[in-house]
């Protein structure tokens, strides 16, 4: 009986919801009591790129047109947009999120004051396409729908049928996790040229049970893969690993895997090639580029961690190629250890054992191998975290038909290395050195060789990319150590362990906390800046603190940091960024240990707010008439970001959309500074609007040059000075670079005006992009 009632109740709350909810919006226009036309006459709802679905976050074009013709066009008069969802939300006190709506600033659009999330005409002037930009919502929301009435004439409207009502679902984003299956046949007929980027996550604080002591040899190898058919495969979950595989895994040699490719070279369109990452920039990015067909629409890459038996990490069989025939613009995918079933060690750093005969290729997860000695171990199964991340953009789609791509079958191509600066001149390169000896004189370690570039001051100039050094392991005469654990490793090389002396503890911190019970923190340094790369000497001490007589703490506001992420306390808060109107005040802190790794934390070192100056509007009344009798300009930037402007003509404060730049001052952030300054001074002319047959005629020169008054001294602009030259927008092609500046304080009482150049910008001098 009880939840009867209770069903009962929800019941009528929905009911009277969804009544409140339609009783708000009456979507038939205004002044008329025909009834409405069936159908759309051809007038439709159009949204930019034709989505089949939305990507949660992004912003979209939203147009509302009418039937064009090869000399005429359908108009319209009035119209509502409006977006709802799908279906009624399921919690009935709270809306579902349906996106944003956004006016372009083109005075054909308002919102409407009778319906949420809706859009409506500005006047009844008649229009043949309406524009408004509609930002979806979060992920989660589902499903939206698009709906239209549209008023072609007094009597003649129509509302939601045909292509005046439009649904768009949530597109499912990819999991990082899970590689997509594979297509055959590919039907694209389109090449296309994809970026693969390497980034490390492996560190001690993302995996810190067991991290190898000697984190001078932790590694990525040289990355070695292809782009390659379904007939080959480079190397697969649950087979046994090639001799080229094995090089890879246990010492980080590419070269023989490279062998392989080559003689594969009929079921391969790219070998992809990428540098290292190597200690100390473990966490660090790597690229390489290739290309891909509907023959070659397989990706796979490979790459050593170590130092390990034979762990390695990659990718096998990726497919990049899609159901609709064309190439997956963007992915990313999660990379886990894997044991390459050839050395039998379970730690990072077993002694070499080899696996006779060799074993699959499994994945190492934190049950296997279910060992507790295994770094990965976990007893309660707890998922592991990646140890690198792989991310694949494409960058070009080469246009071709599926007769030219018939053609090529019978006269395959050769098969192209990804390194794009090899056949550039001024980026020629030497051969490559002979490997140096080991790096240590017994157990594992490093050893490397180099080559040269034959032009260097060119090279530098034209920003050559050539790899010019390789690392890999190597086993030294004297295969184990004795003063090693167990044997395997040999020390640092010239390693002096008077580079980890320390100083004196420094004083403890103040406690965390304001009230209950916080910690407090000391901390010391290494007296030589090598010892932060070859010791693991403790560095910071922390203990619990209790804060006698405080106030009942907030649970809810406390902030948890781990004592590695460790922070000093904040500063004050700067003053106000600005003299006048809004403005910024910043206070900041920093790591206790400064020379750690951080990359994990996620703690915040600034936090800003927005505060106002003591003037809340920026212009003098002296200068309202100057200020508010300049026309709106919205500026050659293509940003969205709703303004006010004083319009001379309606003789009101009107929105508009500023694109970010340049621009001019009647560009208010708030209705009310414009109202303040512009519409209560009356601008132009201060009392009120002139009689319509007696115009007001345009002031004077010298009315529209900024006068000094009586209540303060001149203030000229300030800015600041010119930034350095940024990075080049491109690496091949047209490119530029930039240098910015910024008003730090605007001039008052007639003071010299602000510039109006705030950017500035070069030509980079770059290779011509190949193809």
């Amino acid at each position: 009986m009880r939840w009867a009632l209770v069903s009962l109740v929800a019941a009528c709350l929905w009911a009277a919801s969804v009544r409140a909810q339609s009783s708000t919006c009456n979507r038939a226009p205004l002044g008329t009591n025909a009834p409405k036309t069936p159908g759309s006459n051809n007038f439709t709802i159009k949204i930019s790129g034709n989505p089949a679905k939305y990507v949660p976050g992004d912003v979209y074009t939203v147009s509302l047109l009418g039937w064009r013709q090869e000399y005429s066009v359908k108009k319209f008069t009035g119209f509502l947009l409006l977006v709802e969802p799908s279906r009624v939300p399921r919690d009935v006190y709270g809306p579902q999120s349906v996106g944003m709506f956004q006016l372009y600033g083109d005075a054909l659009t308002l919102y409407s004051e009778d319906c949420p999330n809706a859009i409506t005409q500005s006047s009844s002037a008649p229009k043949s396409e309406i524009q408004v930009l509609w930002t979806a919502p979060p992920a989660g929301s589902g499903c939206v729908i698009f709906r239209a009435t549209v008023v072609e004439a007094r009597d003649v409207w129509y509302m939601d049928d045909g292509g005046l009502t439009k649904e768009l679902c949530e597109e499912e984003q990819d999991n990082p996790d899970m590689q997509p299956t594979i297509i055959d046949p590919c039907c694209a007929c389109d090449e296309a040229k994809y970026e693969v980027t390497f980034e490390g996550l492996w560190s001690r604080h993302t995996h810190p049970k067991d991290f190898p002591n000697n984190e001078w040899l932790t590694h990525f190898s040289d990355i070695i893969g292809a782009s390659h058919s379904k007939d080959y495969m480079v190397w697969e979950y649950g087979k046994e690993a090639s001799d080229g595989l094995q090089q890879v895994a246990e010492w980080g040699s590419t070269r023989r895997l490279e062998s392989e490719l080559k003689r594969q070279s009929n079921h391969i369109r790219t070998i992809i090639k990428a540098r290292g990452l190597w200690y100390p920039n473990v966490n660090g990015k790597t690229f390489a580029v290739f290309r891909v067909d509907n023959r070659h629409h397989l990706m796979s890459l490979v790459s050593m961690l170590g130092p390990t038996p034979d762990w390695i990490v990659g990718v096998s069989a990726l497919e990049l190629c899609l159901t609709n025939c064309s190439w997956v613009t963007h992915k990313t995918l999660n990379l886990y250890p894997y044991d390459a079933g050839t050395d039998s060690g379970v730690t990072y750093d077993s002694a070499s054992v080899a696996t006779l005969p060799k074993g699959k290729i499994r994945r190492i997860t934190s049950t296997f191998p279910n060992d507790p000695a295994s770094p990965f171990y976990d007893p309660t199964g707890k998922p592991m975290k990646p140890l690198a991340k792989l991310t694949i953009t494409r960058q070009r789609v080469y246009e071709k038909s599926c007769s030219d791509t018939d053609i090529l079958r019978i006269d395959e191509p050769e098969f192209e290395v990804s390194d794009e600066d090899a056949d550039r001149p001024e980026c020629a390169v030497s051969e490559w050195s002979q490997f140096s000896p080991c790096s240590v004189s017994c157990g594992k370690g490093l050893r490397s060789r180099t080559r040269n570039y034959l032009m260097p001051q060119k090279a530098q100039m034209m920003m050559c990319k050539r790899q010019l050094e390789e690392n890999e392991m190597c086993a030294a005469d004297l295969l184990y150590c004795a003063d090693s654990p167990d044997g395997a490793f040999g020390p640092a090389p010239d390693f002096d362990p008077r580079i980890c002396t320390v100083s004196e503890w420094s004083p403890w911190t103040p406690c965390s906390a304001t009230c209950g019970k916080g910690h407090r923190m000391r901390s010391r340094r290494y007296l030589d800046r090598m010892g932060r790369k070859k010791c693991d000497t403790e560095l910071v001490g922390k203990e619990m603190c209790v804060v006698a007589e405080a106030p009942t703490c907030d649970y809810d506001n406390a902030e948890v940091i781990s004592e590695d992420c460790a922070v000093t306390p904040w500063t004050e808060f700067t003053p106000c960024s600005t003299t006048c109107g809004k403005g910024v005040t910043a206070r900041t802190r920093s790591y206790l240990v400064p020379s750690a790794d951080h990359s994990h934390c996620n703690v915040d070192l600034r936090d800003e707010r927005e505060c106002m100056a003591h003037r809340s509007v920026c212009f003098d009344p002296s200068e309202a008439e100057e200020v508010c009798m300049l026309e709106k300009e919205v500026g050659p930037c293509r940003g969205y970001f709703p303004r006010w402007y004083y319009d001379t003509t309606h003789q009101r404060c009107m929105q508009f959309t500023f694109g970010g730049c340049r621009g001019n001052r009647n560009n208010f952030e708030e209705y009310e500074q414009c109202t303040k300054l512009c519409e209560v001074n009356k601008a132009p002319g201060g009392h009120g609007n002139p009689p319509p047959n007696n115009p007001r005629p345009p002031p004077s020169r010298s009315r529209l040059r900024p006068q000094p008054d009586d209540r303060g001294q001149r203030v000229d602009c300030k800015v600041t000075d010119w930034s350095s030259w940024s990075s080049c927008s491109a690496t091949c092609g047209d490119a530029i670079k930039e240098k910015h500046r910024r008003i730090v304080e605007q001039n008052r009482n007639g003071g010299r005006r602000c510039p109006r150049r705030l950017v500035k910008k070069r030509d980079c001098k770059v290779p011509r992009c190949p193809n």
